[in-house]
């Protein structure tokens, strides 16, 4: 892949890139709020659990729409866990990035398909201390009726991309059914 992306950058080389690869770092969504008390879990002040994952997949939905130019499909929230807790009153900042694509093949159908990987980075900064903390790490899989391909640039965004596609390979490992009920869905799809 690097050496790809090298003979583009070489003005020697006849090669050109393809009309539907993307850098990784013009994927970048990003969103700040400011966590209201009618958010807050029952039993405390933090925010409960179910609208930080509410406003990530919300974040990296828009991610795969605005990277494909397409009605994304959701298909699976990869295991996550919250480091810390969101306190209310705090300012909540979400990052999220296309870390990965692959390409779907549907028998008899010419039709193109990808499986886009969008990584949701959450943190929490106290107003009064300035302090910022890691909330939590979220891999949302989309599926889209497009052909479309994500490039990394630097060391950190390749690590990004080994981390995402080695959770799609877990994941097709796992269960390889999967990909035909994803693929059956967006045909079913009636939110359009």
């Amino acid at each position: 892949m690097w050496t790809k992306e090298m003979s583009y950058l070489n003005p020697q080389n006849a090669a050109i890139r393809p009309a539907n690869q993307a850098f990784m770092s013009d994927t970048v969504l990003k969103s700040a709020m400011i966590m209201q008390p009618q958010y807050r879990n029952r039993h405390n002040f933090m925010i409960f659990g179910g609208f930080l994952l509410k406003q990530t997949f919300e974040l990296a939905f828009c991610c795969a729409a605005s990277f494909a130019h397409a009605r994304p499909n959701f298909v699976a929230l990869d295991p996550s866990t919250f480091e810390n807790p969101v306190p209310v009153g705090s300012v909540l900042y979400l990052r999220a990035t296309v870390a990965y694509t692959e390409p779907e093949e549907r028998e008899g159908d010419s039709t193109k398909y990808t499986k886009v990987q969008v990584r949701v980075d959450s943190k929490v900064r106290d107003v009064e201390h300035g302090t910022k903390k890691s909330t939590g790490k979220f891999n949302y899989t989309f599926l889209v009726e497009k052909d479309v391909q994500v490039m990394p640039k630097g060391y950190g965004e390749f690590m990004l991309w080994a981390d995402a596609r080695r959770r799609a390979q877990n994941a097709a490992a796992i269960d390889p059914m999967h990909k035909m009920s994803a693929l059956r869905s967006i045909k079913d799809s009636v939110t359009e």
